[in-house]
């Protein structure tokens, strides 16, 4: 298996900022795959009981101060009302969320458990990158899903062209087999550098 990924020439972008982009493709096709997982309903935890003072050099209790806000006012208030501990309530954030994803048995096999093998073409400007979704909706392939574009925030080098201030840069695919992925990129030269 193998990713394919389009690259727009048109912008002339600088190493750093084509590695950046690079490397949003790369995460793209996980990240969305993580983002439509199944994330435990759960997203509080209730701690049964916090101890939150200490005492000064004369043995007098102080209250421990907590970064995160709303832990920071339960130890105020606890300590206000002379007590050395609180409860939290079901207001108390996680610091990790539990996904569960699925992936295709084919891409585990093939891709995760194998070698990661990239493709990295260039296409000329933004309407032959739209080229690429339309090959890509030929083959039966799902946007966000199988595929999808790179939008940069045009906060350091690029200029914004979408109605949302963002530039087009690239366009990603999800690990494909080979025989797919070369239809897409015998359409487009390997990005080489000029």
């Amino acid at each position: 298996m193998r990713r394919v990924f389009v690259i727009r020439k048109d912008l002339h972008l600088k190493p750093g900022k084509l590695a950046a982009m690079i490397g949003h493709c790369c995460e793209a096709y996980w990240t969305n795959t993580l983002k439509n997982g199944n994330i435990e309903d759960n997203e509080f935890v209730k701690l049964p009981c916090i101890d939150f003072t200490t005492r000064d050099e004369n043995g007098k209790f102080v209250r421990q101060h907590f970064r995160h806000p709303m832990l920071d006012e339960m130890s105020k208030k606890a300590f206000e009302e002379g007590k050395t501990f609180f409860t939290t309530s079901e207001e108390c954030p996680k610091k990790s969320v539990t996904v569960t994803i699925t992936l295709p048995k084919d891409i585990w096999n093939n891709y995760v458990n194998s070698i990661f093998t990239k493709t990295i073409c260039e296409c000329r400007n933004k309407n032959q990158l739209l080229k690429a979704e339309t090959i890509a909706k030929e083959l039966g392939l799902k946007e966000y899903i199988d595929y999808g574009f790179i939008n940069d925030k045009c906060l350091t080098d690029l200029t914004p062209e979408n109605e949302d201030g963002t530039c087009t840069v690239g366009i990603w695919f999800k690990p494909l087999e080979d025989e797919i992925a070369h239809k897409i990129s015998k359409k487009f030269p390997l990005y080489k550098d000029d």
